[in-house]
């Protein structure tokens, strides 16, 4: 797949989103909202989380099946054209101030060229999109065998073109805190069970306050995850608010999605008696129930 072909690839649907076609397969993109609450209860979308969804015929496909069955030398623009997917049903949504978090696949950005291009890929998708690049946020994960350095040097690039950066699993060793250093990111999720062991007690819960204190002095957010249950979203309001994702708040949805009806812009500033939160059992959305074909061809501008 050439840089020249990476949008021939995606598709409008008849209700507006975007998907694409890569040989067999019928790629949709899921957003999940990962949230703010505020002091009185009500939940503001901080950021989506992009997934990837894979369909062969009817039949779906795990995101690991599908991206070993594309070819080695694919496999970049491939996933770049994954992260364009995300970009571009985001930007339907039509939240400026929402952040939209992608993972990457690490090691497949290791010469200064492939960094290059994926930049402007990510660029060519945010402009289309309406997205302003600071609000994207590629997640680097560093996987057994990968070039700490090649890493560091792929997020350097990302930044120099105007995104973030996100880092997943942090449980705050030496290993964590060199991605800190190298990577400087602008987001961090913590690793769910490493949390739960450490906020058993209340010096846990102390230090964890502390260490999101610091985090947030350094203008960078941090997520739990994998949240499921009330006490868990108790045990974030005792750690200090990070941003939440979770089950129980909001399910994924493809797109286009209906957060903007149960999950209303309140603002910032918007009076609790004006925008009244939905009760948390309303609010979840079904889970991914559409699978629509590909109708028009997305090529340029205004299409």
């Amino acid at each position: 797949m050439s840089e020249r072909s990476i949008f021939t690839n995606l598709v409008r649907q008849a209700d507006g989103a975007y998907s694409a076609v890569y040989g067999p397969y019928f790629l949709q993109s899921a957003l999940q909202p990962i949230f703010r609450e505020h002091a009185d209860g009500r939940l503001q979308i901080a950021a989506f989380k992009g997934l990837i969804r894979a369909s062969a015929g009817d039949m779906p496909t795990s995101p690991g099946e599908f991206f070993q069955s594309v070819p080695e030398d694919e496999r970049a623009a491939v996933d770049g054209l994954c992260r364009s997917l995300h970009i571009l049903n985001a930007g339907l949504i039509g939240r400026p101030d929402v952040a939209l978090i992608m993972s990457v696949h690490s090691g497949l950005y290791r010469a200064p060229q492939a960094m290059r291009q994926e930049a402007e890929w990510l660029r060519l998708a945010a402009h289309e999109a309406g997205i302003a690049p600071e609000r994207i946020a590629c997640e680097i994960r560093q996987l057994p065998g990968d070039d700490a350095e090649a890493l560091a040097l792929f997020a350097d690039r990302l930044h120099e073109a105007g995104f973030s950066i996100a880092i997943d699993e942090y449980t705050g060793d030496d290993r964590d805190l060199a991605r800190l250093e190298r990577l400087k990111p602008q987001f961090v999720a913590f690793d769910t069970s490493w949390l739960q062991e450490f906020a058993e007690n209340s010096a846990g819960l102390a230090l964890l306050r502390v260490v999101i204190g610091q985090f947030a002095d350094k203008n960078i957010q941090t997520i739990v995850g994998g949240i499921e249950t009330p006490e868990t979203m108790a045990l974030c309001r005792e750690m200090g608010g990070p941003l939440m994702q979770g089950f129980l708040l909001a399910r994924p949805e493809l797109a286009p999605t209906h957060f903007n009806t149960t999950f209303p812009d309140i603002g910032e500033d918007s009076p609790a008696a004006e925008q009244p939160a939905a009760p948390l059992s309303d609010a979840v959305a079904p889970v991914e129930h559409r699978v629509a074909r590909a109708v028009r061809h997305f090529g340029r501008r205004g299409v």
